[in-house]
Order: C-alpha cells, then structure tokens, then sequence
C-alpha cells in the first residue's frame, strides 16, 4: 500500500526549500549558507552560515569552512528565522559518527551534535591567547541551545577549553573533555597535558564530578 503526500505536507516542503534558497541567493559578503538541518521534527531547521574565501584576508580561523559564522534558525510552520548568536563568531562545524538519533534532514547521517532536546556547539569566543586573531589554539567554550532554538545557554568558560564532548543520550548524560590552560598564557597547546572528564546531565544540563588523575 503507497502513501501519497498530502497537500499540506506538499505545501510545507515548498515553503522550507523556497525559504532556503531566497536566503542563499540573496546573501552576500563573506558569507554563504550551508544546508539545513533539521533539529524539532514538528517546527524547527538550523541553516548555518558559513565564512567564505572573503574573509581569509583578514588572517581569521575559519578556512576551508570549519567553522559557521553563526546559525539561522528557521521556524518552518510559521515561516520565519532568526539568528542564533547576536555577533557573528566562530561555530565549529558539526561532527558526524557515533551517536544514534536524531539524523541529518537530507542525507540520515549521524550527528553528534544533536540529542532530543538539545544542540552542544563548541563556540571561539574570544581571542584568549592575545594573537591578533581568532585561530586553533584559543579557548573552544560549549554551549547548550534547545533544538527549538530558544534557549541558548554558555556552559563553560574561556578560561578552559573543551576538546571534545559525547551525548550517551539512553544514559542521560554527555561526557566531556577539557583541557586546562598550563601554563596560564591563554594558549591551548599540545603542551598543556592537564586534561579531565566531566559529565553533563541532559535533563537540566547540571554538573557531575570532574574526573582526573592527580
């Protein structure tokens, strides 16, 4: 037995694809936008917005596209969008691989980024080592929004910098990986070995113990 489209979900898609093509044809400057995502089945999409070679003049991180310049987020049944973060900063890009829901709109393809409730972006806020310019080895500080794209929340501080992070979302928590600044010269280098784990409830994001070798 086939299941034909109904003309409200026809309707929808037309919408979603005509919203994001408007965007991408109409922005300019040094940035483009990537594909959506989508992030709340029943309302909501992440359009991220990319640095483009524009930028690389100005000795900035974001080449080869790593990095979003900031994140759209488009509200589909209402048809509308606003930015995530207020300035533009440096987003690494999402990370596919290990955990299993939710998947990516176009393609199904795992990313670690999204949980049910919850977006984890690891976010260059600042110039912590003093260079001159944003680059690989400042603070990567975690935040926490909602996948309605509502509720951002700053989890960390630029005083560390967070490597890496895993959702266990059957087991309700994410396990994260922060480096510790050595040496206090606000450089995240190979160097600075002082590292921990520490987990992250996915209930209401509070802290669990931090978990180092003395």
């Amino acid at each position: 037995m086939s299941i034909l489209p109904t003309k409200h979900s026809i309707i929808s898609l037309v919408s979603i694809l005509t919203i994001w093509a408007t965007l991408a044809f109409s922005q300019k400057g040094p940035h483009s936008l990537g594909e959506p995502i989508l992030t709340d089945s029943l309302s909501t999409m992440f359009i991220p917005s990319r640095y483009t070679e524009t930028l690389f003049t100005s000795n900035k991180l974001a080449s080869w596209g790593n990095y979003y310049a900031n994140i759209l987020v488009y509200d589909f049944k209402k048809d509308t969008y606003k930015k995530l973060f207020e300035k533009d900063t440096f987003i690494e890009a999402f990370t596919f691989g290990s955990t299993h829901y939710p998947y990516s709109s176009r393609t199904d393809t795992k990313i670690k980024n999204l949980t049910g409730d919850w977006v984890f972006l690891l976010v260059k806020t600042k110039d912590t080592n003093k260079s001159g310019r944003i680059d690989e080895k400042d603070a990567s500080v975690l935040f926490a929004v909602s996948t309605k794209g509502d509720r951002l929340k700053q989890l960390t501080e630029e005083s560390e910098n967070v490597e890496s992070f895993t959702a266990y979302e059957r087991q309700g928590f994410v396990f994260i990986k922060i480096q510790r600044d050595s040496d206090n010269d606000g450089a995240f280098k190979s160097e600075d070995k002082n590292y921990y784990l520490r987990k992250l409830s996915l209930k209401d994001l509070s802290w669990g113990n931090a978990i180092e070798v003395n």
